[in-house]
């Protein structure tokens, strides 16, 4: 029982637990959680779509599905449980990755309590980015080089462990665009450790003919991108999003960090403990791979979206410099052991060395979870029925009324919807065609926009450009978001309830409200 129960056991057990409590609802807040799912259904029931399905606004303009791969895996896992094995896979994975990075800290000299605050923490730090969409596959395979860096730094794997990276990312960029990150990670890594060769400080470089390879290596990453079934237009896909001016304006994970609030506070919180951490190693020269999560932190001040990024990247890092730190000698020389042990003690190392035993009782608790989801056995948390969409965020309470509409109208007519609500109609009522979602490479800057501006005007405003919607889309249904009751009405649905003329309400939810055309 004790090498079945290790500390990792312990931890994998309480994240997992924790991520299937917290993010049953949660984890599909975002409106791609839904749509992906579609995307994916369309691939495996009628191959590639080369054009908007989905939208009347953009019909028959061109649009590739760019996350084609993690699409198709979301719509197998919904067939095979519905939502909850959706977010049993996300929080599975999720586990996974942190009780790596526990496993590493505690074989660098941390005790589990502490190794369990500090990677506890820095999951927390990145968990306001985590939803059950294909962008987790890039925080999870930026965990996995950041750890094949440092192993590599550490010789602990020769250099055809960091070559093993380029069928990776090959696996990468077809389920996620973020391998664009791998790369540049990689490639920082290895321009650090050419600069120091040059100079002729310690570095893994030990010769120009390892030096050529690791160029190689990052070349042979960089050019991943490539293979994938849209040629060139995958680049395009990620040149027009990257270079957006105005996603940041617009869209929260897309915006700069605001220093000032709870997310920001949180990310800085954590840069702030990294900075004294490798201030604990001074005065050695820090590793090139201590420098990374640095970088991470600079570009989260670009965008938001970057924080988990910056916090996986920190988290594997702290596993290898802790020992390294005075904060370590100090807390081993003084502390009970509980916190600290010293890393030279063969008996303690020998002690943390555990196998793939440590994984038994999570896979067979999983196992037991993915049996009762497809066998549709309703048993809390582990079982089916136990993931929902929260009406608060997403209008489920309204769902039978979409769907009674969408099957009283004939297929491809058209809906006005908010963005956020595109996903929803997507996933619940296909048979409809909406106004828009977030799929941003389709509608461009220029659409999202006019969409923006227009619903940021008074509501007397709002009209004239609404209503040549209307004409010229020729819709006869709109489903808007709405507020609390304590909160003022969102300003577009302030228009049509100013209008009982031309548009009323035939249906209310907590989170949206539909109205219909008066003819």
């Amino acid at each position: 029982m004790r090498r079945l129960f290790r500390p990792e056991t312990v931890f994998f057990l309480l994240i997992w637990l924790g991520l299937m409590v917290a993010f049953r609802d949660r984890g599909f807040y975002d409106p791609g959680a839904l749509w992906h799912i579609k995307v994916g259904e369309i691939i495996i029931d009628r191959g590639m779509p080369q054009t908007d399905p989905f939208s009347y606004t953009f019909e028959g303009e061109r649009w590739v599905p760019q996350q084609w791969g993690a699409e198709v895996l979301m719509a197998l896992v919904h067939r095979a449980g519905g939502f909850d094995a959706l977010l049993l896979c996300f929080a599975t994975g999720v586990a996974l990755l942190f009780t790596l990075i526990f496993r590493r800290c505690i074989q660098g000299g941390m005790g589990p309590i502490l190794a369990g605050v500090i990677v506890g923490g820095v999951l927390a730090v990145g968990a306001f980015h985590y939803f059950v969409r294909p962008h987790m596959f890039t925080i999870a395979f930026l965990g996995w080089t950041m750890m094949r860096i440092i192993d590599y730094e550490r010789g602990r794997t020769n250099i055809w462990g960091l070559a093993g990276l380029i069928p990776l990312y090959v696996l990468w960029l077809n389920l996620h665009g973020g391998v664009l990150g791998g790369t540049m990670t990689l490639g920082c890594a290895v321009a650090g450790w050419g600069v120091l060769f040059l100079v002729r400080r310690p570095t893994p470089i030990k010769n120009w003919r390892t030096a050529f390879l690791l160029v190689g290596i990052v070349g042979a990453c960089g050019l991943t991108p490539l293979v994938n079934p849209h040629g060139m237009e995958m680049i395009r896909i990620w040149q027009k999003i990257v270079g957006s001016k105005v996603l940041p304006e617009v869209i929260n994970e897309h915006m700069p960090m605001d220093p000032t609030s709870p997310l920001g506070l949180t990310v800085l919180a954590l840069g702030a403990f990294y900075l004294v951490l490798i201030a604990g190693t001074l005065p050695k020269w820090p590793q090139v791979s201590w420098l990374i999560p640095l970088v991470w932190l600079v570009l989260s001040f670009k965008g938001i979206r970057q924080g988990p990024l910056f916090a996986v990247c920190a988290g594997v890092a702290i596993a290898d410099l802790w020992k390294h730190t005075v904060w370590h000698r100090l807390l081993v020389k003084y502390g009970d052991g509980s916190t600290a042990w010293d890393t030279d003690d063969p008996v303690r190392v020998a002690a943390t060395r555990s196998g793939a035993i440590v994984f038994a009782a999570p896979l067979i608790l999983v196992l037991c979870a993915s049996v009762l989801q497809t066998q549709r056995v309703e048993v809390p948390v582990i079982g089916h029925g136990w993931a929902r969409l929260d009406p608060n965020f997403i209008p489920s309470d309204m769902t039978v009324e979409m769907t009674a509409y969408a099957a009283s109208v004939p297929h491809g007519t058209r809906i006005f919807n908010d963005a956020n609500l595109g996903g929803y109609l997507i996933y619940h009522t296909p048979t409809l065609k909406i106004f828009m979602d977030d799929r941003c490479e389709l509608y461009g800057d220029e659409w999202i926009r006019h969409y923006s501006d227009t619903l940021g005007r008074p509501p007397e405003e709002i009209g004239p450009v609404f209503e040549g919607w209307a004409a010229k889309y020729r819709f006869d249904r709109a489903i808007v978001m709405t507020n609390p009751p304590s909160q003022d009405k969102p300003r577009i649905e302030q228009y049509l309830l100013s209008v009982p003329g031309k548009w009323r309400e035939v249906s209310r939810g907590k989170r949206a409200v539909m109205f219909e055309r008066v003819k």
